[in-house]
């Protein structure tokens, strides 16, 4: 009977770290999820808090008058080194200095809905972007520095 309660003792502990460690991992990718909530809800301060500073900007178009809905479909982080690379080597990474620790990048199928078609950059329909994600360093948070396909 003791074996068996310090065993489920161990594996209690153990799955604990493992969440800790999981949720660590995963505020990455909840800060492209809320952008996508936030911009959903047409809440410009709060997609703001989602994104780097350079996205705050006079001459960004955000387009909510035309919104009428966007949801993710399924969001994966990309494992592929050459888009990681390309970032990096001669995407904004080549500009800010970012290291590799310190990016993720989110492959979003997403589905998004206008009120009226051909007034912005896209039609509605269903679009598969990339979605990089860094911080300055271990302690600073996950922010979406640059999107695009």
């Amino acid at each position: 009977m003791l074996v068996i309660i310090t065993v489920s003792i161990l594996v209690g502990c153990s799955n604990e770290s493992k969440k800790v460690v999981d949720s660590k991992d995963d505020s990455a990718q909840t800060v492209v999820e809320n952008y996508f909530k936030y911009k959903n809800e047409k809440n410009k301060d709060k997609l703001l808090t989602t994104l780097t500073e350079h996205w705050n900007t006079q001459n960004v178009v955000w387009g909510f008058e035309n919104l009428d809905s966007i949801k993710i479909i399924n969001i994966e982080e990309e494992k592929d080194e050459k888009v990681k690379e390309g970032y990096l080597n001669n995407g904004r990474g080549s500009i800010n200095g970012i290291i590799e620790n310190n990016l993720k990048i989110y492959k979003v199928k997403y589905e998004v809905k206008y009120k009226n078609e051909g007034v912005g950059s896209q039609d509605s329909g269903t679009y598969d972007w990339w979605y990089f994600v860094i911080r300055k360093d271990e302690s600073s948070p996950w922010l979406i520095d640059d999107m695009g396909v």
